[in-house]
């Protein structure tokens, strides 16, 4: 099974996959944005080496604002983070409802 190829904000919040991205990219998506708005992810299983625990990895892409002036210009700008979850916890139940059937 694959997983979904968009997650919600508040999806991204509660997983903690913005701790690698720079804070004015945060503070955007935060201040302008909504917790329904999806973001590209590209979700991976990888083989965790501890017994009972599984690890993700997640590839966000969001778009960021490169302008120095005054009209935004927005590339789009991939970002990964890698969790280790115990396969019982409330993360390995989210994970599996972003599986597809």
């Amino acid at each position: 099974m694959t997983y979904t190829n968009c997650l919600r904000l508040s999806t991204i919040k509660y997983l903690d996959l913005l701790n690698d991205v720079p804070y004015n990219i945060i503070k955007i998506m935060i201040d302008e944005g909504d917790d329904e708005e999806t973001y590209n992810v590209e979700i991976t299983d990888l083989e965790s080496d501890r017994a009972g625990y599984c690890k993700t990895q997640f590839k966000l892409t969001l778009p960021v604002n490169i302008s120095e002036g005054t009209l935004p210009l927005y590339v789009d700008k991939t970002f990964t983070s890698v969790i280790e979850y115990n396969n019982s916890s409330y993360i390995a139940m989210t994970l599996s409802d972003l599986k597809r059937h």
